[in-house]
């Protein structure tokens, strides 16, 4: 797999997290009562820094394993686990 379908295939598996990023963070910004002009901004650097930091993670570990990480796969197993 080239770089870049690797880079497209870990960005689109951290993507519903970094969604899910910036909408926690409008939503305690705007529970905070911060200008809407401060919290705009601040959701959309939370949310590329968390698509940024676990895309890298999953594209790294697709070059040194050559298995790919898919975060969402890990966290539906992960809860699916811990039912009782």
């Amino acid at each position: 797999m080239s770089l870049s379908r690797t880079a497209l295939v870990a960005g689109l598996d951290a993507l519903p997290f970094a969604a899910l990023a910036s909408l926690a963070t409008v939503v305690f910004a705007r529970a905070g009562d911060q200008p809407p002009e401060f919290v705009a901004p601040l959701a959309g650097v939370v949310g590329t820094a968390a698509l940024l930091g676990l895309g890298t993670i999953s594209a790294n570990r697709y070059r040194q394993t050559d298995t790919r990480f898919y975060f969402t796969r890990a966290v539906v197993v992960e809860g699916l686990l811990s039912l009782p």
